[in-house]
């Protein structure tokens, strides 16, 4: 069984909520979907002490890795379905493949602001990325995002659960444009 250890009485709901809060199951999936930490019990887990341990902790799955790909889930997964009239993914991937490699550098782009905030001691870097995007720009926006409150809209936790669910559902698109 799965076992949360976030603390988190009940789940964000946003703007779900007006539509959902109440419903048990729902207000589950959301706190798995929000959670930050949680396990799985090993007793009877084949390979969970090689799989859980070793790949998850030391195969690069990242905080980071998990929002960048989050984020390209949540812009791939619509024009996927989108598009299926023009072929399934896989070959609209292969298709255009210069179109999805920018489409996916440029959300990776957008994500490298917090990671340079944090690192100063890295002043290549963060000065390479500072320079592209002027601080009057970065307050401009930042600044429009506050006055229309869409701090209060796109929250973490939103992100977190909009990015999972997006992934899920990726996930099971390409299962299925694989098998049929």
């Amino acid at each position: 069984a799965l076992r949360m250890q976030d603390g988190l009485q009940k789940p964000e709901l946003g703007l779900a909520k007006v539509f959902v809060e109440g419903n048990e199951q729902v207000e589950d999936i959301f706190s798995f979907l929000q959670s930050t930490t949680y396990r799985k019990e090993r007793e009877g887990f084949l390979l969970g002490e090689i799989f859980a341990d070793r790949v998850i902790r030391e195969g690069g799955f990242t905080e980071f890795a998990e929002t960048v790909n989050g984020r390209i889930a949540q812009v791939a997964f619509p024009l996927a379905v989108l598009e299926t009239g023009n072929g399934d993914l896989l070959t609209q991937l292969s298709d255009h493949p210069i179109k999805a490699l920018l489409l996916s550098a440029l959300i990776v782009y957008a994500s490298l602001p917090p990671l340079f905030d944090a690192a100063e001691n890295d002043r290549r870097g963060a000065s390479l990325f500072k320079m592209a995007v002027p601080p009057e720009a970065r307050r401009g926006l930042m600044n429009f995002y506050t006055v229309f409150e869409l701090d209060k809209i796109f929250t973490p936790a939103a992100e977190r659960t909009n990015s999972r669910a997006a992934m899920i559902a990726m996930g099971f698109y390409l299962l299925t444009a694989t098998i049929f």
